[in-house]
């Protein structure tokens, strides 16, 4: 019978994932909570990982953090993106594909916050 998970019976680990050396993962949002998880991960499997980020000082704070763990050398940068901006989405797509070959893996990782007052962004 086939499992139904289909990562196998013992589902997804991050032990089970092999060397990502010379792979290009782009992950949104990695500055905090999950999608800084999922950086640390791959960096310790050797991926380079370019984060998308809004905070430019949460940005820079968790790429030293990653390198204090990972030593100095490890492929880890920013982009500053703002979500609510097209024009920065754009940009800083532009910058991505302008700096990275070849993206391996995209990862959008992005929370929805309840917010109490209906925001507009300005697009």
């Amino acid at each position: 019978m086939t499992h139904p998970n289909p990562f196998g019976p013992k589902g997804w680990t991050p032990e089970r994932v092999g060397d990502l050396s010379g792979k290009s993962i782009v992950i949104t949002d990695a500055n905090a909570g999950a999608g800084y998880e999922a950086t640390r991960i791959l960096l310790s499997k050797g991926a380079s990982v370019i984060m998308p980020n809004r905070s430019v000082p949460k940005s820079e704070a968790a790429i030293a953090r990653l390198k204090q763990e990972f030593g100095t050398t490890v492929d880890v940068r920013f982009i500053q993106m703002d979500l609510a901006d097209l024009a920065s989405v754009r940009t800083a797509a532009d910058q991505v594909l302008a700096e990275v070959p070849q993206i391996d893996v995209l990862i959008e990782n992005a929370a929805i916050a309840q917010v109490a007052t209906r925001l507009f962004t300005k697009d």
